[in-house]
């Protein structure tokens, strides 16, 4: 398992390298929430923002490309 939790965080912190990046990362495994074991794995990873409201993350993507249009206009 703490290989495995490494490796997590290891992903995620390449996926989103830098505290100014956005993104959204998506682990479609149960076992982190439902199995004790599962809180290894979300504590390994870099502080940021938890939902299992699918919702959210849908808002947090039109957010963005909201900023992005708001940007691109500025330039």
């Amino acid at each position: 398992i703490p290989q495995a939790a490494f490796a997590l965080k290891q992903g995620a912190g390449r996926s989103i390298p830098d505290e100014t990046d956005k993104g959204v990362l998506v682990i479609c495994d149960n076992r982190l929430v439902t199995i004790d074991y599962g809180k290894i794995f979300m504590r390994s990873l870099p502080d940021m923002h938890h939902t299992r409201d699918l919702q959210k993350a849908v808002d947090f993507f039109h957010d963005m490309h909201r900023e992005t249009d708001a940007v691109e206009t500025l330039s």
